[in-house]
């Protein structure tokens, strides 16, 4: 009787760890938040670029800072510089830029991220 107990409290705990992160707020670094990052810029600022071009940059982020979590939206702001590197039209081809951005969970626990865009760049 004592390992049933035991197993239902285990598999309580389980189910209690996956219910907390899809109800959650992201970080501002989880890989599902970066991909979705990375997808964006592609399509805001490189959709210039055949598809053959797109798929030879590499992104790589870092120095991520949480300016707010609003625990009533489960939306954390975020802010991180973003590394763009690879060979554009036989040519390197360097981008490097701070993005500001939200991130939070969908109903579907779905990862939904919208990026500041900065016209500058």
């Amino acid at each position: 009787m004592k390992y049933l107990n035991i197993k239902f409290m285990l598999v309580g705990a389980v189910a209690l760890f996956f219910t907390a992160c899809s109800g959650g707020i992201p970080k501002c670094g989880d890989k599902e938040v970066q991909n979705v990052l990375t997808d964006i810029i592609l399509e805001n600022y490189f959709s210039r670029l055949s598809e053959i071009d797109r798929k030879k940059l590499k992104f790589t982020y870092s120095s991520f800072m949480s300016d707010l979590t609003d625990e009533k939206s489960k939306t954390q702001f975020c802010k991180a510089q973003v590394k763009v590197n690879g060979v554009v039209n036989s040519k390197p081809y360097k981008w490097d830029s701070w993005i500001n951005y939200s991130a939070r969970y969908t109903d579907d626990s779905m990862v939904y991220v919208e990026l500041e865009l900065n016209t500058d760049s």
